[in-house]
């Protein structure tokens, strides 16, 4: 019986509607004072547990000179009860769609409701990060700018960075320009090397200086994204902070064109680092 009970509170029933409901299941016909003497539950009470469990679908009754009730079999009744439950939500739906509509209508409807720093996000964690970086470059309609430099979100592996390029690639494809600088990377510069080889293939405007103050991306003249890293921590972490306004990109891109200035070209870069190889070597 206890078990009966446990299943039924499960399907939402309260202590009286399980009871009476599990006693029913056992017997054939019980009237009302029938019920009330195995329960225990008062007769005024039980009347309102068989109404309950009527609209349920889970109990019907016997007319006659003493009115008796019955269990619906389960299957039947737990059918029943699955078609009231649908009802229900998509009647639940159509208000909660209402009450969104009307919402709506009251949602920033004035500008003294706005916050002066609507326009600025933060994120912290990598994947988040990893995400809007290739979210503004994919979006951009008419050119990126990014400062890039280590520790990189992906190895410097070929494959690594063929993968990672696929928003820079599409956005290409759309018919955006694609300018960027990078820090010299100087642990591996072979492979450093090949990766921008292949990001020169593809159709970035490579350019490759000493020293960057950040990680950054520019989308067209309306959105930058600045990455930079948590003082006072032993790992290098970084937190990332989104800015659509134009006075800040405006002034960035300046800072931008300053570096590509007097940055060298991918082929002066190779050059210089053959250069500076032989001379190592002699």
């Amino acid at each position: 019986m206890s078990e009966v009970i446990d299943q039924l509170y499960n399907i939402g029933f309260n202590k009286y509607e399980a009871q009476t409901y599990s006693i029913l299941l056992q017997r054939n016909t019980l009237s009302a004072s029938e019920l009330t003497k195995i329960s225990g539950i008062s007769r005024g009470r039980i009347y309102d547990i068989l109404n309950q469990l009527m609209q349920k679908g889970f109990c019907t009754f016997v007319a006659g000179t003493v009115k008796k009730y019955h269990a619906v079999h389960p299957e039947v009744a737990l059918q029943n009860l699955i078609e009231i439950q649908k009802k229900d939500a998509a009647l639940m739906e159509q208000k909660m769609i209402q009450t969104g509509i009307n919402l709506e209508k009251h949602y920033h409807t004035s500008e003294d409701t706005s916050s002066p720093l609507d326009y600025i996000s933060v994120l912290t964690s990598k994947p988040s990060m990893i995400k809007k970086f290739h979210e503004l470059g994919n979006n951009a309609k008419n050119i990126v700018r990014t400062f890039n430099k280590g520790p990189y979100a992906v190895t410097l592996e070929l494959e690594s960075i063929k993968k990672d390029s696929a928003p820079i690639l599409e956005s290409l494809n759309k018919g955006a320009i694609s300018k960027a600088l990078y820090e010299i990377e100087k642990d591996d510069q072979n492979k450093f090397i090949e990766s921008l080889q292949y990001y020169s293939d593809i159709g970035e405007e490579i350019r490759v200086c000493d020293h960057l103050p950040m990680k950054m991306l520019i989308s067209d003249n309306n959105t930058v994204m600045i990455s930079l890293r948590n003082s006072g921590t032993s790992k290098f972490k970084l937190t990332s902070m989104i800015v659509e306004h134009s006075d800040l990109t405006d002034a960035l891109i300046e800072l931008f064109d300053i570096y590509w200035e007097k940055a060298v070209t991918l082929d002066e870069f190779i050059k210089n680092t053959k250069i500076k190889k032989n001379q190592e070597e002699s």
